[in-house]
């Protein structure tokens, strides 16, 4: 390590002390001002300095629209509604695998995932009945296993 002269050390000291008092009378401020633009605003600027012929052949409005339209396959699809969740006592039981659980508390924690998918509060409005049913069918499931388990026990 190569030790500073008193001169270099002055000039250093020079150096910085220059600098702060730079900072403090606000010269030493950025060349290059930076404030928040909305974000409304920066794809405002954006488009605003892209060149015409590039924003008028991603917005052009020539008939190719029709063709695309008009060519078969190539038809929108419907917006249809996801199938309703099952209410058989059999696809409900398949859910829950419960095959594998031994223990009172396997089946606790069995019920409380059930209802964390599954709970009426959780569901969509129009979905609310169903999840109602799904949660009695998936609690009787489990209460008939917990008997059982223990009958045998």
């Amino acid at each position: 390590m190569t030790a500073f002269t008193t001169s270099e050390f002055t000039s250093l000291l020079d150096e910085l002390l220059d600098k702060s008092e730079r900072e403090k009378d606000g010269s030493g401020r950025p060349s290059v001002p930076f404030g928040y633009v909305a974000p409304k605003d920066a794809v405002e600027e954006l488009w605003a300095s892209m060149p015409s012929d590039f924003v008028t052949s991603v917005y052009r409005d020539t008939g190719d629209r029709e063709t695309v339209r008009e060519t078969p396959g190539m038809e929108t699809p419907e917006a249809s509604e996801p199938p309703l969740p099952s209410i058989e006592p059999d696809a409900i039981a398949a859910e829950l695998r419960m095959a594998n659980a031994r223990w009172p508390r396997d089946f606790d924690r069995i019920r409380r995932e059930f209802a964390m998918a599954n709970h009426p509060d959780r569901a969509e409005p129009r979905l609310r009945d169903r999840a109602v049913i799904r949660m009695q069918i998936a609690n009787m499931l489990i209460d008939q296993e917990k008997r059982r388990l223990a009958g045998r026990r």
